[in-house]
């Protein structure tokens, strides 16, 4: 998918700098979504921005970013092998203003589910404290 592929190429001097390593799994598909490509780069590299915040403190930091078509629907998921999302603060995410980081406004998580849901998509997390974080974009 040539988006990511951009993305990675965008965020390759970063992530280079920081000893992380990104791999993009796109399942051998020409995956297509039908949608604002410059608005979609955005969630995807707010969801990739928040995962080197997220390993900034972990041992071999990692990124995945996986497309694939599940059940007639485009999936891509932005994973992370991070500090992970406390329980108590994973339904909020997606509140505007909401953050745990210190220099965050709470703007990027909520944006980007407001761009979802004018591409008449959807974003999700599931979130192991402790072992790393995944957003689910769906088209």
């Amino acid at each position: 998918m040539r988006l990511l592929n951009h993305l990675k190429t965008l965020m390759k001097p970063e992530l280079e700098k920081k000893n992380i390593k990104m791999n993009i799994l796109a399942s051998g598909l020409d995956i297509k979504i039908d949608a604002d490509h410059e608005m979609i780069e955005r969630v995807i590299l707010n969801l990739i921005l928040n995962a080197i915040d997220a390993i900034k403190d972990v041992k071999d930091p990692k990124i995945e970013i996986e497309a694939k078509i599940v059940n007639h629907q485009t999936v891509i998921q932005v994973s992370d092998n991070g500090k992970g999302i406390d329980r108590e603060n994973i339904d909020k995410v997606f509140i505007p203003f909401f953050t745990t980081k210190k220099q965050g406004s709470g703007i990027g998580l909520s944006l980007a589910r407001q761009i979802m849901r004018m591409h008449k998509g959807s974003i999700s997390v599931k979130s192991d404290p402790g072992k790393g974080t995944v957003f689910t974009l769906k088209f």
